[in-house]
């Protein structure tokens, strides 16, 4: 990726928080990665997005990975035309070097900090934390009750659904969207576009528009006949010899990509589902197409009663999200006067450079 995109390496699931920071960086390809360690209120996310501002004036563009329990901050920057990473390695989402120095250079905010003044506040920091790993887990308890209902949805709207036609239509747009096989199958990063996030279910639209201006959206307030549609495309797009983005449903991870991304032929296929509306003037798929609507009937119902339910579910987990980003927010408060951040803004600038240079 040569411009700046913006995505989630980690999402709040009804599995609880589910990671794909292992896509960050290859170290067996020339990867390097600066790893942050630190509480927080250290500094980590506001020294990624000084470094992103600092490299991309020398016009070193990155890839922006946010925050799911926090979109305003980063997780991570992933600079691909240097092939350097820098990550917050704390939890949820650990991260430890596996060839100190070689490839990774662990940046400790920890030497920057005054734990006396930490110490002082001990008892009121273990509350928070406590009522933090609270409010997460009613959330995830929220998201899996959510869960079970969907998939009971998708397997009737899949019961009512003609597979082999979306198949069909799958393989005609593969072939004029994907051309002649190129002899090599392509390579896939995994990405989450969007996330359940304190600010309900946010979604990177500006990286789509980013990377193409050929767009399908295919309308499918279920998400069973664009999963065919886009896992079929998925496949047929590596098999041509194409790199592809593919980006899981933090809803349902384990059902195969929700949208997926051709950057070299700036083609995406993207699902536009009744808790993130697709508004495009792209191409627009109908998913009523490939169902039997008369066979729906039957569980018209049910299927609604299952729809509202989870939309409440969903709602109930956002609001434990931001019980817990408030008590984050706390915490953050209390670190923050623990710290030195003239120390913090010179590795700052000293990392920025680095990567500049490289």
């Amino acid at each position: 990726m040569t411009e700046n995109t913006t995505f989630f390496l980690g999402a709040n699931t009804p599995f609880g928080f589910h990671s794909l920071f292992s896509e960050l960086y290859d170290p067996h390809d020339g990867w390097r990665a600066y790893i942050i360690k630190g509480g927080p209120g250290t500094g980590k996310s506001t020294m990624m997005k000084r470094i992103a501002d600092l490299c991309e004036k020398e016009g070193v563009m990155c890839e922006k990975v946010h925050c799911a329990s926090d979109p305003e901050s980063l997780d991570a920057l992933i600079f691909d035309g240097k092939k350097i990473s820098i990550v917050d390695g704390t939890a949820p989402h650990v991260i430890e070097p596996q060839f100190p120095g070689a490839v990774e250079k662990v940046l400790y905010m920890d030497a920057f900090r005054d734990d006396g003044f930490l110490q002082k506040n001990r008892a009121e920091i273990i509350r928070l934390w406590a009522e933090n790993s609270s409010l997460h887990k009613k959330s995830i308890r929220f998201l899996q009750a959510s869960e079970s209902l969907s998939r009971d949805v998708r397997r009737i709207v899949l019961s009512c659904t003609d597979t082999d036609k979306a198949e069909r239509y799958a393989s005609r747009l593969a072939s004029r969207k994907f051309g002649t096989p190129r002899g090599v199958v392509g390579t896939e990063r995994k990405r989450f576009l969007s996330a359940v996030t304190p600010d309900g279910i946010y979604i990177h639209y500006g990286s789509i528009e980013t990377l193409c201006d050929d767009v399908i959206v295919i309308d499918d307030p279920y998400g069973s006949v664009s999963s065919i549609i886009v896992g079929c495309l998925r496949r047929y797009a590596l098999g041509s010899g194409l790199d592809v983005i593919s980006c899981p449903c933090p809803l349902h991870p384990d059902c195969g990509p929700e949208h997926l991304i051709v950057p070299e032929i700036g083609f995406a296929v993207v699902s536009s589902r009744a808790y993130h509306r697709f508004v495009s003037d792209q191409t627009k798929v109908n998913a009523g197409r490939f169902t039997d609507n008369s066979a729906m009937k039957e569980f018209k119902s049910r299927v609604a009663f299952s729809k509202k339910t989870q939309k409440e579910l969903v709602e109930e987990a956002v609001n434990a999200m931001k019980g817990a980003l408030k008590i984050h927010d706390e915490l953050e408060e209390i670190y923050k006067q623990s710290m030195d951040f003239e120390k913090v803004n010179e590795l700052t600038e000293k990392t920025a450079r680095e990567i500049i240079e490289a």
